[in-house]
């Protein structure tokens, strides 16, 4: 059994717990119902879920011309492009560009992209001070804790709980309201924006066409940010490009409804590079990441899960989520669509068991702004495992014993001390760790048979 089984499975034992429970369910809970609020602007939801489909899947049909024109005019308006292989690639090209200065702080976005390059444990070696444009991000940092959720990070944080934090840590009050409390944060956030010189972000989008790079935020503090800095610097997967700039208005309002069940995003901007007029970055750098993206685009049936737009809608409605949490995926791709791309991008052998997080319930692949088919892609990675034939060797002999078992009458109708053996060993341990299997019948059908002859 692979280390991340092992803590996968010690994870899920913490994970259930009744108030746990209750706070993800609330919170997901509003999520759904301002989802389906947001329907209504509109007039035909599947048809636009279905442009948006396709235009995603052809971006990853023409990727490489994309990211090449896409270089070539980001070029143009005087920024820079580097193309990174991974994540190691993606940190040094980092320290390089802030190392050349005297940088006192960078600021940070709330983006999975960052989290996948491990930008905070690594700024914590260089020991370069790093803050958060997010308010939810700054309260996880506060607190040392990981991000519960793609779009909301301290989903499973009640605001007693976030009230205790900023006590704990700045005395504010404990009868705190929520407004004194964002507004508190937000006066921090303006302080650390005053002191960093670096931004480093994620994106949403990135336009071929016109070279330019699309964020999207309901805070406004990255942008902020970014004005006041003299380095911005853009994280990218290369799955982030689209065609033309005429494709955000298909996908600007999906990844809104679809991220925060609101019809449109507070704030969102669209760079072309460094400030040609004082006011904003003097320099603006894309880094490319692969990092495992071409591995997946490469499988003809799983390069669908590329098309991903990162918005969290599966995550929020997926029941297994919301049993387990965030934090027992153990991954930073989490949900339904991390487990589709983080064994194919990473190794399958070491995360086949989040394959297994997925009850087939098919609400993910309703809820998808651009209908990614992820219940199929699950269940090819199911069977990506089994014909390789990874995983416990031992419980691979036990699935053997009782096919062999259950394919001879004669066999079925055995001692029952040897059926209840099968079940411990093969079922209870491995499957039903919080449930409780049926006792068997204490005769066999065809013996039932046999007795109402008689």
């Amino acid at each position: 059994m692979s280390n991340w089984m092992s803590k996968f499975k010690e994870d899920c034992k913490i994970a259930f717990d009744e108030e746990h429970w209750q706070k993800i369910n609330y919170s997901t809970g509003c999520y759904e119902k301002r989802f389906d609020n947001s329907r209504i602007n509109y007039r035909n939801a599947d048809l636009e879920r279905q442009r948006a489909h396709i235009l995603r899947n052809k971006s990853l049909m023409n990727l490489e011309k994309l990211l090449v024109d896409f270089e070539t005019h980001f070029t143009e308006n005087g920024g820079n492009v580097l193309w990174a292989r991974d994540v190691e690639d993606a940190q040094e090209m980092i320290w390089e560009l802030i190392n050349k200065r005297d940088i006192k702080g960078v600021m940070r976005s709330n983006s999975v992209v960052l989290d996948e390059i491990e930008l905070d444990d690594y700024l914590n070696i260089k020991k370069v001070p790093l803050y958060e444009t997010s308010v939810a991000r700054y309260i996880l940092k506060t607190a040392n804790k990981a991000p519960y959720h793609p779009v909301f990070p301290t989903l499973n944080l009640s605001k007693e709980e976030i009230n205790g934090i900023l006590h704990d840590h700045f005395k504010l009050k404990l009868d705190s309201s929520s407004k004194q409390m964002v507004n508190f944060i937000r006066h921090q956030i303006r302080q650390s924006i005053n002191k960093a010189q670096v931004t480093i972000t994620g994106v949403n989008f990135l336009v071929s066409d016109a070279g330019a790079v699309v964020l999207a935020e309901n805070e406004g503090n990255i942008l902020k940010a970014c004005a006041s800095s003299k380095i911005h610097i853009v994280v990218a997967g290369i799955d982030k490009v689209i065609p033309s700039m005429e494709d955000l208005s298909i996908l600007l309002p999906l990844t809104s409804s679809h991220a925060t069940g609101y019809p449109l995003n507070a704030v969102s901007s669209i760079t072309m590079g460094p400030s040609k007029d004082g006011e904003g970055p003097e320099q603006m750098v894309v880094i490319l990441l692969n990092n495992g993206r071409t591995d997946l685009l490469g499988n003809e049936i799983a390069r669908q899960a590329l098309s991903c737009i990162h918005c969290g809608a599966c995550v929020s409605v997926c029941p297994i989520y919301k049993n387990i949490g965030g934090y027992v995926y153990g991954t930073t791709y989490i949900g339904p669509i991390g487990t589709v791309m983080t064994p194919l991008m990473k190794d399958l052998e070491d995360f086949q068991h989040l394959s297994t997080l997925c009850s087939l319930c098919g609400r993910c692949v309703e809820v998808c702004p651009v209908k990614i088919p992820i219940t199929d892609l699950i269940i090819e990675n199911r069977r990506l495992v089994a014909t390789e034939r990874i995983g416990d060797a031992k419980f691979e002999a036990l699935v053997k014993t009782m096919i062999g078992h259950c394919k001879s009458r004669k066999k079925m109708d055995c001692a029952q001390w040897l059926k209840k053996l099968e079940i411990k060993q093969l079922v209870n341990k491995n499957a039903f760790t919080k449930r409780v299997m049926p006792e068997l019948a204490p005769k066999s059908f065809s013996q039932l048979s046999k007795d109402s002859e008689v």
